[in-house]
């Protein structure tokens, strides 16, 4: 009886660790799963900046997760970057367990990957009432978003638009929409071939005072060589941040009600105003929208594995 005893109690054992140490390995698998997507999520949204920012991104976000009561550490080694788009994370955590040692297994390690990318948008929505031309710019240029006297390229176009697009309902014209729309953004996507309303007048009144409530919601806000700095909110989600589409400047509008086609979508952080205008820093963004290609500069991240 006592060698039965003790067999059964081994076997007892053995069913205890297998259900509560293999209980407590996919619990840790699971949380350190969730660790290196978060990690791979945010070191794809740092190859916007050439990639300069994904290795660092990758290692602060890991370590904001825990997995069974420990932060997951990663180092630049564990991070590879499969294609130029993309980022792979990898983590391994070494656990303890509880009745498994018993039978010689006090630790075990779990591991985990991830990747993500980094794709180009060519709709979304919150988008600005003003459209430009499209030109070479580079991150950090200043861009006029609204001009003041018309550039003479643009035949008189002062830059507004009104929403809807022709090609998704009826545009709504008027200075109080293009004031909430300056404020707010579109409720609908403007993407890659809408056609938009050109709003013929100057709007002068509705730009300055719609631009400066923009730029009052995070007055602090300002750009560096690092980027923008003392905003009150959470990266990307400044309220100066402005979605705004772009045309071929081959191809300006007529003058009067004409209408432009979107050919791409840009993001500028609103730096000043004045009387007529409103003026930019050209950057390029992470957000939420219709994936695609063409003469775009918004940027979405993706799980891929």
């Amino acid at each position: 009886m006592l060698v039965f005893t003790a067999f059964a109690l081994v076997v007892l054992v053995g069913f205890t660790a297998l259900s509560i140490d293999v209980g407590l390995m996919m619990t840790a698998r699971n949380q350190l799963q969730n660790a290196v997507d978060a990690a791979a999520l945010a070191g794809a949204s740092g190859l916007i900046n050439n990639g300069t920012d994904a290795v660092s991104n990758a290692i602060f976000f890991a370590a904001q997760n825990t997995c069974i009561n420990q932060p997951v550490q990663i180092s630049a080694a564990d991070v590879s970057f499969p294609t130029s788009t993309r980022i792979q994370v990898q983590a391994n955590q070494q656990i303890n367990l509880f009745f498994a040692g018993v039978l010689g297994m006090p630790t075990t390690t779990v591991s985990a990957v991830a990747t993500a990318e980094i794709e180009t948008l060519v709709g979304t929505k919150k988008v600005a009432p003003w459209a430009i031309p499209y030109d070479n710019w580079k991150p950090g240029d200043t861009v006029k978003l609204k001009s003041g006297a018309g550039d003479p390229k643009e035949k008189g176009f002062f830059s507004p638009v009104c929403f809807p697009p022709q090609n998704k309902g009826t545009p709504i014209t008027g200075a109080s929409a293009y004031y909430d729309n300056i404020r707010n953004g579109s409720s609908m996507t403007i993407a890659k071939g809408d056609v938009l309303l050109v709003e013929p007048g100057n709007m002068v009144a509705q730009t300055k005072q719609a631009a400066e409530d923009l730029m009052a919601l995070d007055p602090d806000a300002k750009w560096t060589d690092s980027g923008i700095e003392d905003s009150a909110f959470p990266p990307g989600l400044s309220p100066r941040l402005v979605k705004i589409p772009l045309w071929d400047n081959n191809f300006p509008p007529d003058p009067g009600r004409n209408t432009v086609e979107v050919i791409g979508l840009a993001v500028f952080f609103v730096k000043e105003t004045t009387h007529q205008e409103v003026k930019g820093i050209f950057l390029e963004d992470i957000t939420f929208g219709v994936r695609g290609s063409g003469v775009t500069f918004l940027k979405a991240v993706k799980l891929v594995q």
